[in-house]
């Protein structure tokens, strides 16, 4: 069974993460093959440690440095100490099969590289929004290998506000958001309601969680060559 790190500041939040364990490479398999995968906002590892963990090589994408090299501070419910994701990967000697990229995915390559590229949340956040939600989306997909998975946790809009910004969608919008030749939609499912306070958003507030999980189909196999 695939979990997130639950020592990670972020580890007690949502996901639909486990569900991910009835569709990626597990077990001897994932340890033998070393499958890739791209998790695009980092941060201290939620992610990508349970992904190392379980034989898969990692790009971790993410550009704040409290989670990367680690740090402290105070919230509303007390004070916080964060090991930054560079010291959990040495303190597991998983930096051989992790590396970490310090910029906006955005300008990653799409060349469909990866067995898995998944995202959670981060859709919404402010900084993605100088792009499209389907721009963001189609540069995520184009990063999936034939024959891989992507995987994001997403929220829908729960107040006027969230619906007018156009980062919330309703599952019926995020279906036409993924759907594409080539593609099979495996889950599009509305999660539901979930409180939290978190950094950047102390106050307590809710969140209405969904998540996609869609397949890029295989490449048809080319038949072997017909000798006389």
């Amino acid at each position: 069974m695939l979990e997130v790190d639950r020592k990670s500041y972020w580890g007690n939040l949502f996901t639909y993460f486990p569900a991910l364990s009835r569709y990626i490479p597990l077990g001897d398999y994932a340890v033998n093959v070393r499958p890739r995968a791209c998790v695009l906002g980092a941060s201290d590892g939620k992610f990508a440690l349970p992904l190392l963990r379980a034989g898969w090589e990692v790009v971790a994408v993410e550009t704040d440095a409290l989670f990367l090299d680690g740090g402290s501070f105070d919230l509303i419910d007390g004070h916080h100490e964060v090991t930054g994701l560079r010291q959990r990967l040495a303190s597991e000697s998983l930096e051989d099969r992790c590396t970490v990229v310090e910029q906006d995915y955005m300008t990653l390559p799409a060349d469909g590289g990866f067995q898995l590229v998944m995202g959670s949340g981060l859709w919404s956040m402010p900084p993605n929004r100088v792009h499209t939600l389907q721009a963001l989306i189609d540069q995520a997909m184009g990063m999936v290998a034939p024959g891989g998975i992507f995987f994001g946790d997403y929220l829908i809009a729960l107040n006027d506000e969230e619906r007018a910004c156009g980062y919330y969608p309703k599952t019926d919008e995020m279906e036409k958001i993924v759907s594409r030749p080539g593609w099979e939609l495996f889950e599009n499912a509305d999660l539901g309601i979930y409180g939290e306070s978190h950094l950047g958003y102390e106050q307590w507030h809710y969140h209405r969680y969904a998540a996609v999980i869609a397949h890029r189909m295989p490449l048809p196999s080319v038949p072997a060559a017909v000798t006389k």
